[in-house]
């Protein structure tokens, strides 16, 4: 029981040094999923917000993960000083169902992460998963992992490597069967470019370019490929490129010109930060704050903005003052 108290503190300690050292590399890819303590979900963003930290979760080999932990950007509450005994969440990517909670899911500090072995998973279905960290003190997850890895046979699957459901060379490929061959994918024996692909074993889309590599951490057209070249869907992502957050759809398009949860997506795709949009089909003003969720309950200059974060019009604030019909304050 001691020897697990002292493991449990070792996750702990492991998942704040890493992000407070900043040993880490920077993560560009933000895919995080709001969730209860028995489901995650892909589209409230108000939830995105309230993680503390972010993982990025890397296939080393069949039997190890490494992850990579690091502060979220959008987080704006007051970091948790009380995190209880953390409980680690494994949950299905397809189902959104926890398949595994476990207080005893420790894996060994090094300085490029957090390693985790596959000895644990030896009985989980085979599939995609994610990973999140709980906060046993007060039942809520701080920390999430921004994309998913893949179990098959126990083990994981590393894309590129020897895995069992990958062509191993390219001798195999190339004598007419189907499948990946390091980072190029062989379709009856001939290399794919410049072309998409769908692999049902990985439940995705994937880009091949011209040399018949897949693209990872870029953009094709509307679509962003994550690390590992998964197509985003249903999730968000960080360009650094770009410094700005994006949301993609579940057919794995940028969202423009929407909502996702209490975020907005302009016409280019960027989430608005700090600044006025209209939107036309609410016939309404908002004002996106400089985290990136519309304000609501209080005023922004000579506007006030109400409970569902409409601009109010021609109308009295809860606070007694009259706007006028532009919806400034009438003084």
């Amino acid at each position: 029981m001691e020897e697990n108290k002292m493991n449990k503190k070792k996750l702990l300690v492991a998942a704040l040094a890493l992000s407070t050292v900043g040993v880490l590399s920077t993560i560009d890819t933000a895919g995080v999923l709001p969730f209860s303590t028995q489901t995650v979900q892909a589209d409230d963003g108000d939830s995105f917000k309230k993680l503390e930290m972010l993982i990025k979760v890397d296939v080393v080999n069949e039997d190890r993960l490494n992850l990579k932990i690091s502060k979220n950007p959008l987080f704006g509450g007051k970091p948790t000083t009380n995190f209880g005994d953390i409980i680690t969440l494994i949950v299905s990517a397809d189902s959104n169902n926890t398949v595994l909670s476990s207080a005893d899911l420790v894996g060994n500090e090094s300085a490029n992460g957090l390693e985790i072995s596959s000895a644990i998973f030896a009985s989980v279905a085979d599939g995609d998963y994610y990973i999140a960290f709980k906060n046993s003190a007060n039942n809520s997850i701080f920390a999430l992992s921004q994309n998913a890895f893949t179990v098959k046979n126990g083990k994981f699957v590393k894309k590129g490597g020897n895995s069992t459901n990958q062509a191993t060379s390219s001798t195999s490929t190339t004598s007419g069967n189907n499948g990946w061959s390091g980072s190029s994918y062989y379709q009856n024996g001939t290399k794919v470019t410049s072309k998409w692909i769908f692999d049902k074993n990985y439940n995705s889309h994937f880009y091949l370019d011209a040399s018949g590599n897949y693209v990872q951490n870029a953009w094709v057209g509307n679509y962003y490929l994550k690390s590992g070249g998964y197509m985003a869907k249903s999730e968000w992502i960080y360009d650094s490129n770009y410094k700005s957050y994006y949301y993609l759809t579940s057919e794995g398009s940028y969202a423009r010109n929407a909502w996702a949860g209490s975020y907005y997506l302009k016409s280019d795709g960027k989430m608005a930060k700090g600044e006025w949009v209209y939107d036309k089909n609410y016939g309404a003003y908002y004002y996106l704050t400089s985290e990136g969720s519309y304000a609501r309950n209080k005023w922004v200059g000579d506007y006030y903005l109400k409970s569902d974060g409409k601009m109010a019009v021609n109308e009295r604030t809860p606070d007694g003052y009259q706007v006028d019909g532009s919806g400034k304050w009438v003084k």
